[in-house]
């Protein structure tokens, strides 16, 4: 069994034009065999959501290291209890959303959202949208802070077929897409990583989100995805 990772960042122009910084985060690891992959949109309202997300990414990742047992449901809590615990009272400054997935070296995973983006899964041939429906007012997300057991979506997954994999991306991506992209699109990554090295798949990812086809969506991009290729 083959499995193949990517992801890739970019700032948005609008964040181009102000100076401000990319406030997206990207995880792109290789676990023992396996991979762990994670995305976080810190809050635009808030003035260190840039340090916020790439500290989520951060922690998920040791957190996927040390503990290679742990149920998805538990991830979520452990993630933001880590989280609050490294920035402390002053945590508002710093929030953000958390999309995450890691696979071990036999085609298993977990993957879980937190807020707002897109989580996207093909597991044994059956492709799934995991995000749910938004609540609340277009501006509202539910952040990492804000996250409680129970109350955010997570998975167990298998990826057993070629071509299976699970794909997940920050809103300045996903806001774009309408449902009927949504299969297709997770396609199209899957058949370029199919020909790509991690390398050539992130100038790919790069060169593909700098070219993004609304123009006047001025959000940050941020992308990853882990597929079985055999």
């Amino acid at each position: 069994m083959r499995l193949l990772a990517g992801g890739a960042s970019v700032q948005g122009p609008a964040h181009q034009l102000d100076g401000s910084p990319n406030q997206d985060a990207l995880c792109v690891s290789g676990l023992r065999g396996g991979w762990c992959i994670a995305v976080a949109d810190g809050l635009g309202s808030r003035s260190r959501s840039h340090l916020g997300s790439l500290k989520a990414v951060q922690l998920f990742r040791q957190l996927a290291r040390q503990q290679q047992d742990i149920s998805h449901g538990s991830v979520t809590p452990a993630l933001r209890d880590a989280w609050l615990s490294h920035f402390g009272e002053p945590f508002r400054l710093y929030e953000t959303t958390c999309l995450w997935a890691r696979v071990n070296d036999s085609g298993q995973g977990i993957a879980g959202q937190i807020g707002d983006g897109l989580l996207l899964v093909r597991s044994q041939g059956v492709f799934r949208v995991i995000t749910g429906q938004r609540s609340g007012f277009g501006n509202q997300t539910r952040t990492l802070a804000q996250a409680a057991t129970g109350a955010d979506c997570s998975i167990d997954f298998d990826l057993r077929l070629p071509g299976d994999g699970v794909l997940m991306m920050t809103d300045g991506i996903s806001d774009d897409l309408i449902s009927e992209q949504l299969e297709p699109f997770f396609e199209a990554i899957y058949q370029r990583q199919l020909r790509a090295s991690k390398r050539c798949m992130r100038q790919w990812l790069l060169r593909e989100l700098h070219g993004w086809t609304t123009p006047r969506h001025g959000d940050d991009k941020t992308i990853a995805g882990i597929f079985r290729t055999d």
